[in-house]
Protein backbone atom coordinates (compact mmCIF):
# COMPACT_ATOMS: atom_id res chain seq x y z
CA UNK A 1 0.00 0.00 0.00
CA UNK A 2 1.28 3.45 -0.99
CA UNK A 3 2.31 5.72 1.91
CA UNK A 4 0.21 8.95 2.15
CA UNK A 5 2.16 12.16 2.25
CA UNK A 6 1.14 15.32 3.34
CA UNK A 7 3.55 17.40 2.27
CA UNK A 8 3.13 19.07 -1.07
CA UNK A 9 5.65 20.71 -3.57
CA UNK A 10 8.09 23.38 -2.39
CA UNK A 11 5.82 26.05 -4.21
CA UNK A 12 2.82 25.28 -3.05
CA UNK A 13 4.14 24.58 0.60
CA UNK A 14 6.16 28.39 0.50
CA UNK A 15 2.66 29.66 -1.12
CA UNK A 16 1.04 28.53 2.13
CA UNK A 17 3.44 29.85 4.35
CA UNK A 18 3.67 33.06 2.38
CA UNK A 19 -0.32 33.40 2.62
CA UNK A 20 0.49 32.41 6.65
CA UNK A 21 2.75 35.34 7.16
CA UNK A 22 1.09 38.01 5.32
CA UNK A 23 -2.15 36.75 7.90
CA UNK A 24 -0.23 37.67 10.39
CA UNK A 25 1.32 40.44 9.73
CA UNK A 26 -2.12 42.30 8.48
CA UNK A 27 -3.28 40.85 12.66
CA UNK A 28 -0.15 42.43 14.04
CA UNK A 29 -0.94 45.71 11.46
CA UNK A 30 -4.80 45.53 13.05
CA UNK A 31 -3.68 45.17 16.71
CA UNK A 32 -1.28 48.10 15.85
CA UNK A 33 -3.69 50.53 14.64
CA UNK A 34 -6.16 49.73 17.08
CA UNK A 35 -6.03 52.38 19.73
CA UNK A 36 -6.21 54.76 16.88
CA UNK A 37 -9.16 53.65 15.62
CA UNK A 38 -7.73 53.41 12.32
CA UNK A 39 -7.79 50.05 10.11
CA UNK A 40 -4.73 49.18 8.15
CA UNK A 41 -6.24 50.35 4.51
CA UNK A 42 -7.24 54.17 6.30
CA UNK A 43 -3.39 53.92 7.59
CA UNK A 44 -2.00 53.22 4.31
CA UNK A 45 -4.66 56.83 2.78
CA UNK A 46 -2.93 58.74 5.82
CA UNK A 47 0.74 57.63 4.70
CA UNK A 48 0.09 58.68 1.26
CA UNK A 49 -1.82 61.63 1.11
CA UNK A 50 -0.65 64.54 1.80
CA UNK A 51 -1.07 68.39 3.22
CA UNK A 52 -0.70 69.82 -0.02
CA UNK A 53 -3.24 66.88 -1.79
CA UNK A 54 -2.68 63.28 -3.74
CA UNK A 55 -5.05 62.22 -6.12
CA UNK A 56 -7.55 59.53 -4.94
CA UNK A 57 -6.37 57.28 -8.03
CA UNK A 58 -2.38 57.60 -7.21
CA UNK A 59 -3.41 56.53 -3.90
CA UNK A 60 -5.84 53.70 -5.51
CA UNK A 61 -2.90 52.87 -7.56
CA UNK A 62 -0.45 52.66 -4.53
CA UNK A 63 -2.28 50.62 -2.13
CA UNK A 64 -3.60 48.65 -4.97
CA UNK A 65 -7.14 48.76 -4.12
CA UNK A 66 -10.39 49.88 -6.27
CA UNK A 67 -11.84 53.29 -5.88
CA UNK A 68 -14.93 52.22 -5.03
CA UNK A 69 -13.42 50.77 -1.97
CA UNK A 70 -11.44 53.61 -0.83
CA UNK A 71 -14.23 56.11 -1.24
CA UNK A 72 -15.88 55.42 1.70
CA UNK A 73 -12.36 54.88 3.63
CA UNK A 74 -11.78 58.58 2.87
CA UNK A 75 -15.44 59.25 4.19
CA UNK A 76 -14.91 57.67 7.17
CA UNK A 77 -11.41 59.78 7.74
CA UNK A 78 -12.98 62.92 6.58
CA UNK A 79 -16.43 62.52 9.39
CA UNK A 80 -12.84 62.27 11.42
CA UNK A 81 -11.53 65.47 10.74
CA UNK A 82 -8.34 63.63 9.44
CA UNK A 83 -8.67 64.57 5.58
CA UNK A 84 -10.46 66.73 3.13
CA UNK A 85 -11.49 66.28 -0.67
CA UNK A 86 -10.71 68.86 -2.86
CA UNK A 87 -10.92 69.69 -6.72
CA UNK A 88 -6.94 69.48 -8.51
CA UNK A 89 -7.29 73.12 -9.67
CA UNK A 90 -5.60 71.77 -12.70
CA UNK A 91 -8.18 69.47 -13.54
CA UNK A 92 -11.02 69.72 -11.78
CA UNK A 93 -11.84 65.84 -12.51
CA UNK A 94 -9.48 64.72 -10.36
CA UNK A 95 -10.53 64.55 -6.64
CA UNK A 96 -7.07 65.21 -4.25
CA UNK A 97 -7.27 64.06 -0.79
CA UNK A 98 -5.64 66.33 1.73
CA UNK A 99 -4.64 65.61 5.20
CA UNK A 100 -5.93 67.93 7.85
CA UNK A 101 -3.97 69.40 10.62
CA UNK A 102 -5.43 66.92 12.78
CA UNK A 103 -4.69 63.96 10.27
CA UNK A 104 -0.84 65.28 9.91
CA UNK A 105 -0.55 65.31 13.48
CA UNK A 106 -1.69 62.08 13.92
CA UNK A 107 0.38 60.23 10.53
CA UNK A 108 3.24 62.17 12.16
CA UNK A 109 3.12 60.07 15.21
CA UNK A 110 2.36 56.83 13.34
CA UNK A 111 4.29 56.69 10.50
CA UNK A 112 7.69 56.23 12.86
CA UNK A 113 6.06 54.08 14.76
CA UNK A 114 4.98 51.53 12.18
CA UNK A 115 8.55 51.53 11.18
CA UNK A 116 10.18 50.70 14.03
CA UNK A 117 7.31 48.03 14.38
CA UNK A 118 7.99 46.65 10.82
CA UNK A 119 11.86 47.06 11.35
CA UNK A 120 11.60 44.79 14.72
CA UNK A 121 9.18 42.18 13.16
CA UNK A 122 11.53 41.61 10.56
CA UNK A 123 15.08 41.76 12.86
CA UNK A 124 14.40 38.03 13.24
CA UNK A 125 16.21 37.70 10.08
CA UNK A 126 19.68 37.93 9.95
CA UNK A 127 20.89 40.48 7.34
CA UNK A 128 21.91 37.80 4.33
CA UNK A 129 18.30 36.41 5.23
CA UNK A 130 16.51 39.79 4.31
CA UNK A 131 18.77 40.36 1.09
CA UNK A 132 17.90 36.79 -0.06
CA UNK A 133 14.23 36.75 0.99
CA UNK A 134 13.94 40.69 -1.18
CA UNK A 135 15.74 38.91 -4.10
CA UNK A 136 13.41 35.96 -4.14
CA UNK A 137 10.20 37.62 -3.72
CA UNK A 138 11.62 40.78 -6.27
CA UNK A 139 12.12 37.35 -8.69
CA UNK A 140 8.79 35.95 -8.14
CA UNK A 141 7.17 39.20 -8.24
CA UNK A 142 8.49 40.60 -11.67
CA UNK A 143 8.02 37.08 -13.24
CA UNK A 144 4.70 37.44 -12.35
CA UNK A 145 4.12 40.94 -13.44
CA UNK A 146 5.16 40.07 -17.04
CA UNK A 147 2.38 37.60 -17.31
CA UNK A 148 -0.61 40.07 -16.71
Amino acid sequence: MPEISCQDSPQIETYRLFLKLHRRFQELNREEFRPYDLSTPQYAILFHASVEGVPLSQICHEMLADNSNLTRLVDRLEARGLVRRAADPHDRRVTLVQLTAQGKALIDELRPRHRAYVEQRMSHLSPEQLAAMYEAMKTLYEALADKE
